[in-house]
């Protein structure tokens, strides 16, 4: 990933950076078009990278326009990880407050953020899971400001974890949803993350009542300019289903070959299994019988 924009402090699951901290030189001033990518909750920073950079494989395999557009992607970093090992989901409730300070700080600085000869910057954003929060957070905050130089022009929200009802009419989101030109949801009903976990960790953090998820089948469905379930995804599959990147591509207005190259997904490793001792059966005779007539 080339480009990066961190609002992580130094420590593991710390709080959010007092301003961002442009890891390259700086992103996105003077540039045309922003891709921003936000990576979602329990996710450390080399995991982060590692999704962006699949992202970016499967876009450069798909063409040189999609290669292209590699140049204009960005990562953002935040604290949405915990140093928990197996108690890190318990962990989810605390989260949103730091994905709300998230979104302040990069608010703030895409508000000093300039295109060439101080034109606009296009400004999208292709978010999963908690990172869709952090992008709705984002947009909401912008769209009660003063307008500033960076134009929202799109935004994609995979495996979103956002409750329906925060975007739904009157929901505290729903400022933000209008902003963007377009908005793209990526969803999977077989996301069991967003079906078991998401709700109770939304109840434990005081935001509902066993709420449903804006990723786990779209809704609600007026919202977005456009909306696709990807068939078959658990929660951490998105960045590395070839899907993604068709869908991704063609949002940002790229053309794709409708002759497609073979891409295969990125599957998440999997624990060995070691395989079973082999229990091996004695032989021995049986007395013979004589059957009677």
């Amino acid at each position: 990933m080339p480009n990066a924009l961190s609002l992580r402090s130094k420590a593991v699951g710390g709080p959010v950076a007092e301003a961002v901290v442009e890891l390259t030189p700086p992103y996105p001033q003077g540039r045309r078009r922003a891709v921003l990518l936000v990576h979602g909750f329990n996710v450390t920073e080399a995991a982060a990278r590692a999704s962006y950079d699949t992202l970016t494989a499967q876009l450069k395999a798909l063409g040189p326009a999609t290669g292209a557009l590699v140049a204009d992607l960005g990562g953002v970093y935040w604290p949405g990880d915990a140093d928990l090992g197996l108690l890190s989901a318990a962990s989810y409730p605390f989260e949103i407050g730091p994905a709300r300070d998230t979104a302040l700080r990069l608010a703030e600085y895409l508000e000093t953020v300039e295109g060439p000869g101080g034109t606009p910057t296009e400004v999208y954003l292709v978010a999963h899971s908690l990172g869709a929060r952090v992008t709705l957070e984002l947009l909401t905050c912008l769209a009660g400001a003063a307008a500033g130089s960076a134009w929202m022009r799109g935004a994609c929200l995979m495996a979103a974890a956002v409750p329906v009802g925060m975007v739904d009419a009157g929901g505290l989101l729903v400022a933000g949803t209008l902003l963007p030109a377009r908005t793209l949801v990526l969803y999977s009903r077989s996301d069991l993350v967003l079906h078991w976990a998401f709700p109770l960790g939304e109840t434990l953090a005081g935001e509902g009542f066993f709420p449903s998820a804006v990723g786990r089948r779209g809704d609600p469905s007026s919202r977005w300019t456009d909306e696709e379930e990807l068939l078959g995804d658990d929660h951490g599959d998105y960045w590395g289903d070839p899907r993604t990147a068709v869908r991704v591509a063609r949002f940002l207005g790229v053309p794709v070959p409708a002759e497609l190259p073979s891409l295969a997904p990125v599957s998440r490793p999997l624990p060995d299994v070691s395989p079973l001792p082999t229990a091996t059966i004695a032989a021995r005779d049986l007395p013979a019988r004589t059957v009677g007539a």
